[in-house]
C-alpha cells in the first residue's frame, strides 16, 4: 500500500498493489466442480397431473382408421355438398354468385343418394374406404428355414432348432410375378388374335380326334408305320417314300418337305389304343357267346331250321326253270 501525501492539496489518494500469480505452462489443472454441483442441486422440477382419465373410454374398440383422403374432401363429401346447396337454390332466382366446379346448379334432379352413387362405377373419384377395418400386413422376407438342413439334410440341433426343417424348393417373389405377368400376356394375346382372325376356326367345337386323319391320303387305306411332314399331314410311310421319289412336295397342300418325314408318335399310340379296344369288345362278345347256354342251342335250332327253309326254297327255284323248259317245249310241239 502506497500512501502518497502531496504538499498543498487536502486530497489524499492511494493506490493498491494486487499479486498475480504466473501460471506455469507446463502445469495444467482443472476447475473445482463444487459451484456446478451446487447450482444442479438448486433446480427444481414439479408436475401435477389433472387426475383425468386419458384416451377414449371404450379402449379403442370404436376407433376410425383415415389414412385415406379426408373424409370432408373426398368425392362423396364433395357430391353431398353440392346436393345441399342444389337443394337450397331450388326454385330461387341465380344470385350470380360462383361456388366451384362441383356446386353447379343441376337443373335434372338425380334420384341417387349419395352412398348409392358412390357403388355405382360411374362414381367420380375413389371410393371410400371402410374406416372401422384395421388390417395388419406383414411381408414375410425371412422364411424361418434351416439352411443346414435345407442343403445337407442334417443338423446339429436336431428337434431344439428353432428353424423349419424343410428341403422343398421355393419360388421367389420376382420369378412368381414373372410367371403371372407371362401368363396374363398369353392370354391377351390370345384374345387379340381370336378378335382379329375372320375364319370359322374359332366357332368350331373341338374333336377328341386331335383332328388326326383316320385314313392315309395317298392309299386310302388304315395307316401302317405313320410319319408325319412339316406341313403336318400323316402318310403311311411307304407310301411317303413312293410319293418323295416322283415329287419332294406335299402330296396335300404342296408344300416343299425337304425329305423329312418324322414317326407320327401320337397318331400310332392312338391306332394302338383304337385297336387294343377294339380286341377287348371281341374278347367281351366271345365270353358272352360261350356264357349263354339255352338260348345258344336256341340259336342253333333257329339257324337249322333257316337252313333247311333255304334248302327248300333253293331246291323250288331250281325246280321252276326246269318246269319253265317243260312248258316251252311243249308250246313248241
Amino acid at each position: 500500500m502506497l500512501n502518497c501525501n502531496v504538499s498543498g492539496s487536502d486530497d489524499e489518494s492511494s493506490v493498491k498493489k494486487v499479486d498475480r500469480k504466473r501460471l506455469n505452462g507446463l502445469v495444467q489443472g482443472t476447475s473445482s466442480s463444487k459451484k456446478w454441483r451446487s447450482e444442479e442441486e438448486t433446480v427444481g422440477v414439479a408436475f401435477n397431473s389433472s387426475k383425468a382419465k386419458s384416451g377414449p373410454s371404450d379402449q379403442g374398440a370404436t376407433a376410425t382408421l383415415e389414412i385415406e383422403t379426408e373424409l370432408h374432401k373426398d368425392a362423396r363429401s364433395i357430391f353431398e355438398r353440392a346436393q345441399k346447396i342444389n337443394e337450397e337454390m331450388k326454385g330461387k332466382e341465380d344470385d350470380k354468385v360462383y361456388r366451384g366446379i362441383n356446386n353447379y346448379t343441376q337443373f335434372i334432379s338425380k334420384r341417387d343418394t349419395a352412398a348409392g352413387s358412390a357403388a355405382k362405377t360411374k362414381a367420380k373419384g375413389p371410393l371410400r374406404a371402410p374406416t372401422n377395418v384395421r388390417s395388419t400386413v406383414r411381408w414375410d422376407y425371412q422364411p424361418d428355414v434351416c439352411k443346414d438342413y435345407k442343403e445337407t439334410g442334417f443338423c446339429g440341433f436336431g428337434d431344439s432348432c428353432i428353424f423349419m426343417h424343410d428341403r422343398s424348393d421355393y419360388k421367389h417373389g420376382w420369378q412368381m410375378d414373372r410367371e403371372w405377368d407371362a401368363r396374363e400376356k398369353a392370354k391377351a394375346q390370345k384374345r387379340l388374335d381370336d378378335d382379329s382372325s375372320d375364319d370359322d376356326k374359332k366357332y368350331e367345337i373341338p374333336s377328341d380326334d386331335d383332328d388326326f386323319p383316320f385314313a392315309c391320303f395317298i392309299c386310302r387305306e388304315e395307316f401302317v408305320n405313320p410319319v408325319a411332314t412339316k406341313c403336318e399331314h400323316y402318310f403311311c410311310e411307304r407310301c411317303a417314300l413312293a410319293h418323295f421319289k416322283k415329287s419332294s412336295l406335299c402330296f396335300v397342300c404342296g408344300k416343299a418337305t425337304g425329305g423329312v418325314f418324322n414317326p407320327a408318335k401320337e397318331l400310332a399310340a392312338k391306332l394302338a389304343e383304337k385297336n387294343r379296344q377294339i380286341e377287348e369288345e371281341h374278347d367281351l362278345d366271345g365270353e358272352d357267346d360261350n356264357s349263354d347256354g339255352d338260348g345258344g342251342d336256341a340259336d342253333a335250332l333257329g339257324s337249322s331250321e333257316g337252313r333247311m327253309t333255304e334248302k327248300k326254297e333253293s331246291a323250288k327255284c331250281k325246280e321252276e326253270p326246269n318246269q319253265h323248259t317243260d312248258e316251252r317245249s311243249n308250246d313248241d310241239d
